[in-house]
């Protein structure tokens, strides 16, 4: 269906973050995953790396990421591509941060704590 309507986005809940999906190859985005990341003050999403390339926008708030080896302090309106298998953690600022991912549907999420999957909000 080339519509989904607001009401029909499901949510997954990770770490006291909440991800709303947007589009998902089960949902007829063949080849595309989007969806948001909404996280309070103090969460973050757990290190991990991915089998392919990952884009994110920051839409409100601040965060910390950790890229590999480096460290960025981001705000509204910064673009992160990261390169695929390169570990990466965000942190949320004081205000909680939103960002919005793109991303090959399908993509493997590697997580430090050895959980390997295919999140729901990408399949």
């Amino acid at each position: 269906m080339p519509v989904e309507r607001a009401a029909d986005h499901p949510t997954f809940e990770l770490g006291g973050n909440t991800i709303t999906s947007f589009a998902a190859p089960a949902r007829g985005s063949d080849e595309t995953a989007l969806y948001r990341v909404d996280m309070p003050p103090g969460k973050g999403l757990p290190a991990h790396r991915h089998d392919h390339f990952d884009v994110f926008l920051v839409m409100k708030g601040t965060a910390t990421l950790h890229l590999g080896d480096e460290r960025f302090e981001l705000a509204v309106g910064d673009s992160v591509m990261v390169p695929i298998g390169v570990r990466h953690v965000l942190q949320a600022g004081a205000d909680g941060v939103s960002i919005m991912v793109t991303m090959l549907g399908g993509t493997q999420m590697f997580r430090d704590d050895g959980i390997d999957m295919v999140p729901g909000w990408v399949r």
